[in-house]
């Protein structure tokens, strides 16, 4: 080896963590090229909607097709918004074959306002805010197949339950006091049916969490197989549920839990080749000629004919009816 050589050498080893640590950095900073779709206004119709944008259906869309599509109140209506200051029948929207949408008032009790101007009839343009009702306001707009999946996964997210497909507490919330303050105005009646599961952790402990999301999901299909369409049913956290009728009295209201709770204990719980015995207890509280103070108190009383339920033994219903 010649002096030369001998004198390039390094004194000591290279660092080889160092050199390591070096190249995870530069890992980390490379961008990997992918092939990337290209996005183009052609490729993706955007297709017309209405976008709730204030009141309680927030966030929900409406895709308007080449048909006339009703706006009110009334369940048969293709744009059924559930706020008592729309008409049964309220509004129509009319889309011609060039994509224009004309939106015409149907003689409604408060009338079809476009931009915060009364109409009778009106072509919709890209953006406009249509109120229908006191509260009530939609967003006419087009949205492409990207916008239209971010929007109505917003509103999946803010309104309904992950693992049952059930409303969420917070909806509940909000349509118990719409109910609770329409049923007092009107002298209807309104009930609360607030249920659990019995023993749940048991079947945690047992089964797994596994099991018990399959519980949780099952029953929840149980309960909508067995009700009207006009029932709302809601997830309120963990096991337990609440149920809310309307114009049905004590009695009655009685009776169909009575049968709910005999179609979950009737229902065979299959996990992995294990049958689960599953039953849920039940309280009641129905309103009737004011006699709760407000809607949380109501709430409140239904839970403590739940309990009611539980102290007594369990997988039974609790009422002012026994």
């Amino acid at each position: 080896m010649s002096d030369d050589e001998r004198n390039a050498r390094p004194d000591s080893a290279p660092d080889l963590n160092s050199l390591d640590d070096e190249a995870t950095e530069a890992d980390a900073d490379r961008t990997v090229i992918q092939g990337i779709p290209k996005i183009t206004p052609s490729s993706d119709k955007r297709q017309a909607s209405l976008i709730v944008i204030s009141g309680g259906s927030a966030g929900k869309i409406f895709r308007l097709g080449r048909e006339p599509m009703t706006v009110g109140r009334a369940k048969e209506c293709e744009i059924s918004i559930d706020d008592e200051g729309i008409s049964r029948r309220h509004a129509r929207l009319q889309q011609d074959g060039f994509g224009n949408v004309m939106l015409e008032d149907l003689n409604s009790t408060n009338g079809t306002y476009v931009n915060g101007t009364r109409i009778n009839q009106q072509a919709l343009r890209d953006g406009d805010k249509v109120q229908v009702g006191s509260i009530t306001i939609l967003k006419f707009s087009f949205q492409d197949s990207l916008e239209e999946a971010f929007l109505e996964n917003q509103y999946r997210q803010a309104n309904f339950d992950a693992l049952t497909g059930l409303y969420n507490k917070k909806v509940l919330v909000d349509r118990l006091h719409k109910e609770f303050t329409f049923s007092l105005r009107n002298n209807r009646l309104l009930s609360l049916v607030m249920f659990d599961l019995d023993h749940f952790k048991k079947i945690n402990d047992t089964h797994g969490h596994p099991a018990g999301d399959y519980v949780l999901k099952t029953l929840a299909q149980i309960m909508l197989q067995n009700l009207r369409q006009e029932d709302f049913l809601a997830r309120f956290g963990g096991e337990e549920f609440v149920l809310m009728l309307r114009d049905l009295d004590e009695v009655r209201c009685h009776t169909l839990a009575e049968r709910l709770r005999r179609s979950v204990e009737k229902f065979h719980f299959d996990w992995e080749k294990k049958r689960i015995l599953v039953t849920i207890s039940m309280g009641i509280a129905t309103l009737r000629d004011g006699n709760f103070r407000d809607a949380e108190d109501m709430l409140r009383v239904a839970d403590e004919f739940l309990y009611k339920a539980k102290r007594e033994g369990r997988n039974r219903v609790a009422s002012v009816v026994r």
